[in-house]
């Protein structure tokens, strides 16, 4: 991808995760990011959706990222931002206290659900509440797709428990959860799993840096 459609489709996916709402190209060209005329703007879009990268919901509406956006973006655009002194040392914390203190606190701290793998078929799972205060929970859609989330998380966590060996981001078809959510994930110590799950406009940068500092606390 040319470095003008990269910078374009990480504009895309940042304003999507900020506002929760499509991006069209007024939004972009008013953003100060770019020096380009809006037609300009719109003939990137348009290469950007042909190539699957970006979708648009409605004929009048801007796009959305789709889930191949989402992985080039994790792939090649992000900077991960590591959790400031305040929040690294909460993060130790509860993490020396109990391991369902440490997901009660990311709960705290992203609004998504936050699950603890102790093994195959043993985990603590919280934050669905917090999780359902995401816009795109007012698609009941969503909903239905989350509640069969809790419905099948024994058997997601006993296919994927012996398979993540380092951290990563797991979405759209990749994640054995539900292919409509995102799951940041990552081995801990002692053979147990640390996930993050929410929807695929999910603060990867945010997300992330509390995922990396949580693994480094856990060495």
């Amino acid at each position: 991808m040319e470095k003008r459609s990269e910078e374009l489709l990480k504009a895309i996916v940042e304003i999507h995760i900020k506002t929760a709402g499509p991006v069209g190209s007024k939004i972009l060209s008013e953003s100060g990011q770019f020096d380009l005329s809006p037609a300009t703007i719109r003939n990137e879009m348009n290469e950007l959706e042909q190539a699957g990268y970006i979708t648009q919901p409605h004929t009048s509406a801007g796009r959305l990222p789709t889930a191949a956006g989402y992985r080039y973006y994790l792939d090649g655009l992000l900077s991960v931002k590591r959790p400031p002194a305040q929040e690294k040392k909460e993060l130790a914390l509860a993490y020396q206290k109990d391991l369902r203190d440490l997901a009660k606190l990311i709960v705290e701290k992203t609004n998504l659900a936050t699950l603890v793998g102790f093994g195959p078929s043993s985990f603590y799972f919280t934050g669905l509440f917090n999780l359902f205060s995401q816009p795109e929970f007012e698609d009941y859609k969503m909903v239905l797709s989350m509640s069969q989330v809790v419905d099948t998380l024994e058997i997601a966590m006993a296919d994927i428990y012996l398979k993540i060996s380092k951290p990563e981001v797991l979405l759209g078809q990749d994640n054995p959860f539900s292919p409509d959510c995102s799951v940041a994930i990552a081995p801990l110590s002692q053979d147990r799993l640390l996930a993050i799950l929410g929807p695929l406009r999910m603060d990867y940068n945010r997300v992330l840096g509390i995922l990396e500092e949580t693994i480094n606390i856990a060495k």
